[in-house]
């Protein structure tokens, strides 16, 4: 990056400011901005677009009302709260109608929340919450969907067995595409004709159906939730019955194309009264959701209030985490809300992999062995010859029928059709086994990807150099095995934490080829993958805790069985790698389940804060060494006292050896019978030791990041041992960052005040400087609450705009934001003050454009529309600013229009990312931009006046200023600091109360203490001077540089009747600002006198002090001349 060069001679510096008063034209601004480089330009090409999936987006408004809902009240006063829900509802819809609002109720609920749910735009929703009824609005929104060997694995088969728990009694809730009632796995008919006739009618059921007790179908409200036309919710369905056999299952269908929130919401509403008598004492023990979205967030929605509710009845809500893979924060919602347990995938004990090897010319080969056909193989050039055609050498045409491949091997080249079809043509004229050589000469085979069940032949994949030996005639032996692979996570399930910080997924089961029912069949299996059936096999094994431990509620089922899980689960099976790494903490959470464990456990463990079985510490950006702590508490269930030794496991080995985290808790816990205990632990992490922080916007789109992000954090568990073997776990995440920590400060130089601008941080300071276009209150927003915004003009290569001028447009938000994604960061223009909206600039992920990485981008519109440009997005995990990226033509101006427009922008955060216009905002702020190309407003720089681009911890460089508000930024994990100079520059200093003590007789001259005022702005001038208003005695002075110093030795006698000496004392900045006056008391010491005769003490006058406001009267003449100045500047 170039160097700026601003020498001091350029600067005017006055008493009260430096003001940086050179223009720099925006060519020569370019590398000032660092959040644009080049690295950047190739992230997300400059193209159009129009959205081709949905994405979290508020469809409609849950109104929650003040009077309770139905299970907050005793049974008996049931009747009377109806009455009182109905009346309030009918208020507000009454309100509703009177105040013509451009709302449609679209229905009631009253079980878990008495709320009415409206179709229509947020404005209009937020009149209501005016009224004297009502509580809050949430969005509601839609999402997407996401047994036998597994029973074992997960042991619960022995349960099963000896009749512990088979979920005898257990209700349990599915809510998803529906089920297939009639197959035998659920005690159907199991033929073809019971699903012919049930679907044949799908609208009207007679409940029971076998197992299933009822449910409905909110997808296509009717009162039939027949799985017919798709199978994901029957999967489900059996997942949970293949471990928990005796349950009782109510279906509801909520999910089609999507699964909307409203139906989700009606679903469990019905769940908790699923016989609908209004007397929720029948509801449902467990609720299972197999659906989500990406980068969920807490319970800020209706569905996540509506699951939370369900807990706190003693229902255990039970949701897949996501199949969108390791990408860091991804996991989904809502199986991050709170009180939700979420669910992770990892593989099948019995699943097994094809691992393929061989040598070629007597040397050994990189084989790649197909997705498709049979998987066990071995091929040797002694005994089958090898050919490679004459013709259609990459076999996408059907070959000749006179071309026979009969019992022999082909290679064939890759290109021009899928790897299926190769092979299925040779296939065709005989061959046992195809070769397909890479096209491109990198070293890496062909991948060998797809699938045909018509493919009946073994085919690997080789290189580019491989296929040429081949082709050659060279030998080869190339087989191919398939190895069980059980113990390792599944490449599909969403990593955490949650961009909220809490550890999400929270436990983790089978979730690959999973044989569950398929509808239609009577009585067929077939296979299904992801966290949709890890999920249900996780809610079976509640269902069998809550039969074998009836008298613990859902909470601490849900510790019970994270506390038992085992956390032997690695990133890669250890078949295919005897050194595989360990899963992360926030990828397993606790590990796999241990459903025979949990049963047996007499004890529970959890945080006290959150009520999770995990010490969630979140992300954390730290620029000193920092303790954190949690409460724990640890509950006895049983009829004896129980003691258990406790230790902390590391979960890697580089953790370890770096020292970074330092635990402190007890070496033992014992609990009484019956009773709880609570302990603390606390965590102090050391930011100087952390791993350089690699996780940026540039690369957390990638897989790739997933590695950073586990080099990254600070996880493993705290265990507790009996008798020497571990009895149950807490695991513990942290995702700690060494940030720098900006700091500025003033002093008084020989021109004028001198201002430096310090890294009192832990890592390397990168200031970032973007001049304010407004700035807004902290503490109205949440965790996206808005402090400033900035809009900036600069010149881009055209490359980027053709134009050669870019728009970057940042908020700066008051916390550490962890994703882009975990939220929506947007700003709206209004180009011809015309009051109405014009362009939008609003993040969003490519993955909704159909792209293949989950990449945060700019997406520019015209106001309310869903077709736009798409353009990069800047952020760096753990800073808190999001920076937009567009080109001044997505905003119909050219390089003429720059300077001369006048334009309002509307800087909004929301809880979704999805392009709704101003709708479901959590926090805006408001102001001015006419596009003018940007100007240099701050820089750091060294003696010489040359730029400083980096500030080490503990180093320091002049800061220079213009007369404009401006954002300290930095890419180092630091908090963005606010500033405007002007107003800190009126900001007067402070000064306390202070004591000192003295010998008396102590010589003449010595400094007996230093008062210290406070700066209070980040600009405010630097402190000038300390003036004694008044004192009581001349024996001891305090200097205008605030020394407490004696004045009079002789006078400092205490036996003369001196015991205090007493100031009332100001400090003035250079600015002219007066502080606050502090009381200084300076206490005489009596010394021992030698033995004398000493004079009787003479009366003691009191003196007279003046009073404050008379005692500063003649400091305001002496300060007449900087308050003159100060106005001057005014």
């Amino acid at each position: 990056m170039a160097s700026n060069k601003l020498k001091l001679s350029a600067l005017a510096l006055g008493v009260s400011s430096a003001l940086l008063s050179t223009q720099v034209a925006a060519s020569e601004l370019e590398p000032q901005n660092k959040i644009f480089t080049p690295q950047h330009q190739s992230k997300i090409e400059r193209q159009l677009g129009d959205i081709k999936k949905q994405n979290k987006r508020a469809v409609s408004w849950l109104i929650e009302l003040n009077s309770e809902p139905m299970f907050s009240v005793s049974k008996d006063q049931q009747a009377t709260q109806s009455a009182h829900i109905s009346q309030a509802q009918e208020r507000v819809l009454s309100n509703i109608q009177s105040a013509d609002l451009n709302l449609n109720v679209i229905t009631r609920t009253t079980k878990l929340v008495n709320a009415l749910v409206v179709n229509g735009d947020e404005s209009e929703v937020r009149k209501v919450l005016a009224h004297e009824d009502v509580k809050e609005i949430y969005p509601v929104y839609d999402y997407e969907l996401n047994v036998a060997d597994s029973a074992d694995y997960i042991k619960a088969t022995p349960l099963v067995e000896s009749q512990i728990a088979t979920g005898e009694g257990v209700r349990v809730a599915v809510l998803d595409t529906g089920i297939d009632y009639t197959h035998a796995v659920f005690g159907g008919e199991g033929t073809q004709a019971a699903y012919d006739a049930a679907t044949a009618d799908p609208t009207t059921v007679t409940w029971p159906q076998g197992i299933v007790k009822g449910g409905y179908d909110y997808f296509n409200n009717d009162a039939d939730p027949i799985d017919f036309g798709t199978s994901h919710g029957t999967h489900v369905s059996h997942s949970v019955t293949g471990i928990a056999p005796n349950v009782e299952l109510f279906v509801y269908s909520v999910c089609g194309g999507g699964c909307p929130g409203l139906a989700q919401l009606l679903a469990l509403e019905s769940a908790m009264d699923p016989n609908g008598d209004m007397d929720i004492e029948d509801r449902v023990d467990v609720v299972n959701m197999s659906l989500g979205g990406d980068y969920g967030d807490l319970a800020e929605d209706a569905v996540g209030l509506f699951i939370n509710r369900a807990a706190k009845l003693g229902t255990s809500v039970v949701i897949s985490a996501g199949n969108d893979g390791a990408y860091p924060f991804i996991v989904g919602g809502p199986s991050t809300t709170e009180n939700a347990l979420s669910v992770g995938a990892m593989t099948h004990p019995t699943d097994e992999t094809r691992v393929a090897e061989g040598t070629v010319a007597g040397e050994e080969a990189v084989i790649q062995g197909a997705n498709f056909g049979p998987g066990a193989f071995s091929f040797s050039s002694d005994d089958i010859e090898l050919v490679y055609p004459d013709a259609n050498q990459t076999a996408c045409e059907p070959f000749a029928e006179g071309v026979d491949f009969t019992g022999k091997a082909v290679v064939v080249d890759r290109g021009g059709c899928n790897f299926t079809d190769k092979v299925l043509a040779a296939q065709t004229n005989g061959a046992a086994f195809v070769i397909i050589a890479n096209n491109v000469d990198d070293g890496t085979p062909a991948p060998m990807g797809g699938f045909d069940e018509a493919v009946s032949i073994p085919s690997v994949g080789v290189t580019f150099a491989t296929g040429a030996q081949l082709k050659g005639g060279a030998s080869f032996n190339i087989s191919s095995e398939l190895v069980a692979t059980p113990g390792a996570m599944a490449d599909f399930t969403s990593r955490g934490p949650s961009v909220s910080g809490l550890l999400k997924p929270e436990i983790t089961a089978p979730g690959v080829n999973i044989m569950t029912a398929e509808p239609g069949t009577g009585t067929g299996l077939s296979g299904a993958t992801g966290t949709s059936f890890s999920g249900p096999i996780t809610a079976g094994a509640i269902s069998m805790l809550k039969e074998a431990l009836p008298e613990r509620n859902a909470m601490e089922l849900k510790a019970t069985l994270m506390n038992a899980a085992n956390l032997d689960v690695t990133v890669t099976p250890r078949a295919l790698d005897e050194n595989a790494a360990m899963a992360p903490i926030s990828a397993i959470g606790s590990g796999l389940v241990d459903v025979e464990k949990a049963a047996n456990l007499p004890v529970a463990a959890w945080a006290k804060d959150t009520h999770q079985a995990a010490l969630s510490f979140g992300l954390q950006s730290l620029s000193e060494t920092t303790t954190m702590t949690k409460t724990v508490v640890v509950k006895n269930f049983s009829s004896s006292a129980k003691t258990y030794e406790l230790s902390l496991e590391q979960r890697f080995a580089d953790d370890v050896e770096r020292g970074s985290l330092m635990a402190e808790y007890p070496t033992s816990v014992t609990i009484p019978a019956g009773q709880s205990v609570e302990f603390e632990v606390a965590m102090t992490i050391d930011p100087t030791t952390l791993p350089e922080w690699q996780l940026s916007g540039s690369n957390i789109d990638t897989l790739a990041a997933t590695e950073l992000l586990t080099d990254s954090e600070l996880d493993g568990a705290l265990v507790f041992s009996e008798g020497g073997e571990q009895a149950l776990h807490l695991v513990y995440h942290v995702l700690p960052r060494a940030a720098a920590k900006p700091v500025i400060s003033a002093e008084k130089g020989e021109q004028g005040v001198v201002y430096t601008l310090h890294n009192q941080g832990a890592a390397e300071l990168t200031p970032v400087i973007v001049e304010n276009t407004v700035t807004d209150t902290v503490g109205d927003g949440g965790r996206l609450d808005i402090v400033a915004g900035s809009v900036e003009t600069l010149a881009v290569p055209a490359s980027f705009c053709e134009s050669g001028y870019g728009v970057f447009t940042t908020l700066v938000v008051d916390q550490p934001v962890a994703h882009a994604d975990m939220g929506g960061f947007a700003a709206d223009f209004d180009m011809d003050g015309d009051g109405r909206w014009d362009v939008t600039a609003h993040s969003l992920n490519y993955s909704l454009f159909g792209g293949a990485t989950p990449t945060p981008i700019t997406f520019t519109t015209p106001y309310g529309q869903l077709s736009g440009n798409l353009s990069n997005l800047y952020f760096d995990s753990a800073t808190n600013y999001v920076t937009l990226q567009n080109c001044i033509g997505d905003y119909g101006l050219t390089a003429a229009d720059l300077g001369n427009v006048n334009a309002t922008v509307r800087f909004r955060t929301a809880p979704d990312n999805f392009p709704t216009g101003g709708s479901n905002a959590v926090d805006t702020a408001q102001g001015n931009y006419n596009f003018a190309p940007a100007q240099i407003v701050a820089m750091a720089v060294d003696a010489q006046g040359d730029e400083v681009q980096s500030i080490a911890p503990g180093e320091s460089a002049q800061f220079l200023f213009a007369d404009a508000n401006f954002t300290i930024l930095s890419t180092n994990g630091a908090k963005a600091v606010v500033t405007s100079p002007r107003n800190d520059m009126q900001v007067a200093p402070s000064l306390a109360d202070a004591q000192f003590s003295v010998d008396e007789n102590t010589e003449q001259g010595t400094v007996i203490g230093t008062l210290t005022a406070e700066r209070n702005a980040t600009f405010a001038g630097a402190i000038s001077e300390f003036i004694v208003v008044s004192s009581s005695s001349t024996a001891v002075d305090i200097n205008s540089d605030g020394e407490v110093v004696v004045a009079n030795a002789e006078q400092l006698d205490y036996d003369s009747g001196l015991e205090q000496v007493v100031f009332e004392v100001v400090a003035t900045d250079t600015s002219g600002n007066i502080s606050n006056t502090a009381t200084v008391m300076v206490n005489v010491t009596n010394l021992a006198d030698e033995a004398s005769e000493q004079p009787e003490p003479q009366p003691q006058v009191p003196v007279k002090k003046s009073t404050s406001s008379g005692s500063l009267g003649w400091l305001a003449l002496l300060m007449a001349p900087l308050m003159w100045l100060r106005r001057r500047r005014s």
